[in-house]
């Protein structure tokens, strides 16, 4: 994975922060079609149910370049869903010594690409920045991911649009089993 799609990941990373904030912010909003006119990380900084993401993303280095431009979909975990990954396991991604996995991780949940939901099909595959595929799961508005080891995440708000990007917040992380030994 390149520096350009590192860069790409943190800022779509930010995207779905911002997503997701609007989501919490005014709970009724389940519609699409949220344009925020900022750049991801602009648009995170200060959301309270995004604070394990930011904290991941400066861990690994990606927040000083989350505002980098170009066109991607981030599938963004909220707070809740890197909860289930437990105490222990944040922590070790937190270490200096899993900065490269961490960065990893969150490329995972980012395509190269603007795809709103209108665009987007049941059985559609997309491929991540980690060169891994994403199968998309639409029936009428409902919209869940499913990751190539069979996590499937549930979109909790769709096309929050960034000036570089679209944002879908999803309630599971995806690839969190990602073994020590896959990360180069």
């Amino acid at each position: 994975m390149n520096t350009q799609h590192l860069r790409a990941a943190v800022l779509l990373f930010s995207l779905a922060i911002t997503s997701a904030t609007l989501t919490h912010a005014q709970s009724t909003l389940k519609a699409s079609g949220v344009a925020t006119g900022k750049t991801m990380l602009a648009s995170a900084q200060g959301q309270a149910d995004y604070t394990t993401v930011l904290k991941l993303l400066t861990a690994s280095g990606l927040d000083k370049q989350a505002n980098a431009a170009g066109q991607y979909t981030v599938f963004a975990p909220n707070n809740g869903a890197f909860d289930e990954l437990g105490d222990a396991t944040l922590q070790e991604l937190l270490l200096p010594s899993s900065k490269s996995r961490l960065a990893k991780m969150l490329a995972y949940h980012v395509v190269k690409g603007r795809y709103t939901s209108d665009k987007l099909r049941d059985g559609q595959t997309l491929t991540n920045l980690t060169g891994q595929i994403l199968v998309v799961h639409k029936q009428g508005d409902n919209i869940t991911i499913t990751d190539g080891r069979g996590t499937v995440a549930d979109v909790i708000q769709r096309d929050v649009r960034a000036t570089n990007g679209v944002i879908y917040t999803i309630n599971k992380v995806l690839e969190k089993n990602l073994p020590q030994a896959d990360i180069r």
